[in-house]
């Protein structure tokens, strides 16, 4: 996959040199010749650096890296600023709002390539570092504090953009009895192979994670409830036939799965929705297990 750069210079030459100079590098390049666009741009192309032209009319470089800075989805992307103003109290403007480097005009080629390159070598190692720190150690999924993280962010995004979202708890079915039969590396072994098995089965957009022990947590943006709840049935069915091979054995294995749904007219935070998931989970073990269990109806007709 190509790093994305996102090129904003109200001058159509300095557009069209840039875009040269980058795509003849590989890169995968969008251009706009205003600032007005670029927050919009921004979040919809998810670019991996913006090159930032500082004097434009309407909105100048400064006002727009401090939009981006300001905007929780989009405050990591790296800006570079390209200017002419050689005056170091405007450089040092520019790193103060939060620009991390910069390219001085007349543009040069040499000087492009190595000040791009080297801003995306700081920023995909530090995504490295960071996507080990979120990711749970045994199964590879997003670690609990991370998974609740993603899904406040996820709530404020389905009231924004009105589309409904659900939590899902997973809980395997009489785990302590695999541990105290099999031991707790092949308990750990089926946790592996479960977290493959919901990493397989959600969509690119969805957020799977590791709550704790063997409780999982799985965030759906952008769903139903009915289409939640088939989700959860698909998934538990899928659990339920599998062979999870311990020690060249195949046992089953089976989940109950807890979720609550939330419309856009529901006003519900993320930490009573992760609640009544659990609520829900603790209703399918109740009702006898590897069963999926959703929000109560009364609250459903509501």
């Amino acid at each position: 996959m190509y790093d994305k750069v996102l090129v904003v210079d109200d001058n159509n030459n300095n557009l069209r040199l840039l875009t040269d100079i980058l795509e003849d590098e590989d890169f995968e390049v969008f251009t706009s010749n205003s600032g007005m666009p670029v927050v919009d741009m921004a979040r919809n192309l998810k670019p991996d650096v913006v090159l930032l032209d500082i004097m434009m009319p309407e909105m100048d470089g400064f006002e727009v890296c401090k939009a981006l800075k300001e905007d929780n989805d989009l405050r990591d992307i790296p800006v570079i600023m390209v200017t002419a103003k050689a005056d170091s109290k405007d450089l040092k403007n520019a790193l103060e709002i939060g620009a991390v480097d910069y390219i001085k005009k007349p543009i040069d080629e040499v000087e492009v390539i190595a000040r791009v390159q080297s801003v995306l070598r700081q920023k995909h190692a530090k995504e490295d570092l960071k996507n080990k720190a979120s990711r749970d150690g045994l199964t590879g999924l997003f670690n609990h504090a991370l998974l609740l993280e993603l899904f406040e962010k996820e709530i404020k995004n389905q009231e924004r953009n009105q589309w409904g979202i659900s939590f899902v708890m997973l809980d395997i079915d009489f785990f302590k009895k695999i541990n105290d039969t099999y031991g707790h590396t092949s308990g750990d072994a089926v946790l592996k192979e479960l977290s493959e098995i919901i990493a397989a089965s959600t969509r690119s957009g969805d957020f799977p994670g590791r709550y704790g022990g063997e409780e999982f947590g799985i965030i759906l943006p952008h769903i139903s409830k009915e289409d939640t709840f088939l989700f959860c049935e698909r998934l538990r069915k899928i659990i339920e036939k599998h062979d999870f091979l311990i020690d060249f054995a195949a046992i089953k294995v089976s989940v109950s799965i807890g979720f609550y749904h939330k419309t856009p007219e529901d006003y519900i935070n993320s930490e009573d929705m992760v609640k009544c998931a659990d609520e829900a989970l603790y209703r399918a073990k109740q009702s006898g297990r590897n069963r999926v269990e959703g929000n109560p109806v009364k609250e459903l007709e509501q």
